[in-house]
């Protein structure tokens, strides 16, 4: 049995909007032809609609009604949905779509509108309340994991949800739409593993410099020729490239001075451990903060540019006299692309980044230059 009153609520679209298809779908099968109506209040008279929904159909067919917005309706069209809702036409399927960030725990504002929780408290119920937050970026892969099973009936790994995440970025529909290929990839039940993302994503998409600055953080010179050859697949600007570099690293060098003034901070944030570790929390911010990449108030940044970005075990990966080192080559770089000195060429980057990650050697063996 399907009931008869869908309330679709949250801001995370891309699970909400198949919740609805696999209703509607839901409905054909149970009952053949259906005839669907949405209502969009940029467009539509509201109590036009409700008097569609009211007026049963000529040719006895079953019917959906789709409200988008519903947060937006007036008080007095709530007040006649409500009336509606009370006891819907028997033929008549109705999924309200609210648009709503769910704050805290504290229930959504929809829930005291549209009398939610009263409708749904029996088992018998002819209303579902289906919610649909969005994931905190540090939960994105998490929630991955949980979602892949209802949006394609597949399932993955917590660290592949990552290594997915960490390629593609934090966009929901960005991932859904990766997801998509990689769905027609595969076989009925195959779970999405590392080496089908690494196939059909990492096939696809440009890497940035950002990816680039980090992979030199981390000294990963193999990773780094792979993303030189993907910016140069297309058009590949070098100062632009060298800037982002440049902010990655002075990053880490701010990183380092504040690290020497304050070793405990530094110290309790390694030691933090845990999701949502408050102590992580805190340090990371002030961390962010002395190193120009965190905002006053951006302690909801914290996770993904601090935390999850590595870049305070990266700074530990280089001395000062190296970061400095760095910074003269960079600048160099740049003052020779814009001169006309230097051509920028891939094989021009390639030479450069070999150095940052072998600036070790270089000033060991005194050849650093």
């Amino acid at each position: 049995m399907i009931s008869h009153v869908h309330f679709l609520c949250g801001d995370e679209t891309v699970g909400r909007e198949r919740a609805k298809l696999r209703l509607i779908n839901s409905v054909k099968e149970l009952h053949g032809n259906i005839t669907t109506e949405s209502f969009d209040m940029e467009t539509d008279d509201f109590f036009a609609f409700m008097e569609s929904v009211l007026t049963p159909s000529l040719f006895q067919d079953t019917r959906v009604f789709q409200i988008h917005r519903a947060q937006r309706l007036s008080d007095n069209e709530v007040k006649s949905l409500n009336h509606l809702l009370d006891a819907p036409p028997p033929d008549t399927y109705i999924i309200i779509e609210i648009d709503e960030e769910k704050k805290g725990k504290a229930d959504y504002k929809a829930v005291k509108r549209f009398k939610i929780e009263k409708r749904c408290e029996s088992k018998e119920s002819d209303y579902v309340f289906l919610e649909f937050p969005k994931p905190a970026e540090y939960r994105i892969g998490a929630w991955l994991v949980e979602q892949l099973p209802r949006l394609f009936k597949r399932s993955i790994s917590k660290a592949d949800a990552d290594f997915l995440v960490d390629l593609v970025g934090n966009d929901l529909n960005i991932l859904y739409s990766e997801l998509q290929k990689i769905d027609t990839h595969l076989s009925a039940g195959e779970p999405v593993d590392r080496q089908i993302i690494e196939k059909i994503v990492g096939a696809s998409r440009q890497m940035t410099a950002f990816e680039l600055a980090t992979a030199l953080a981390q000294r990963q010179f193999p990773r780094v020729l792979q993303i030189i050859d993907s910016l140069f697949s297309t058009s590949a600007f070098a100062p632009a490239i060298v800037s982002a570099i440049y902010r990655h690293f002075w990053a880490m060098f701010r990183i380092r001075c504040f690290g020497s003034a304050n070793p405990q901070i530094i110290k309790r944030f390694e030691n933090a451990k845990g999701f949502n570790n408050p102590d992580q929390n805190e340090c990371g911010y002030a961390i962010g903060r002395a190193a120009g990449l965190l905002g006053n108030g951006e302690q909801r940044k914290v996770y993904p540019v601090i935390i999850a970005s590595g870049i305070v075990s990266q700074a530990r990966k280089f001395t000062d006299q190296e970061l400095k080192l760095i910074f003269k080559w960079l600048l160099e770089f740049d003052y020779g692309i814009k001169t006309g000195k230097i051509e920028g060429s891939q094989q021009d980057l390639q030479m450069l980044c070999f150095r940052i990650t072998r600036v070790t050697e270089l000033l060991r063996d005194g050849i650093a230059g």
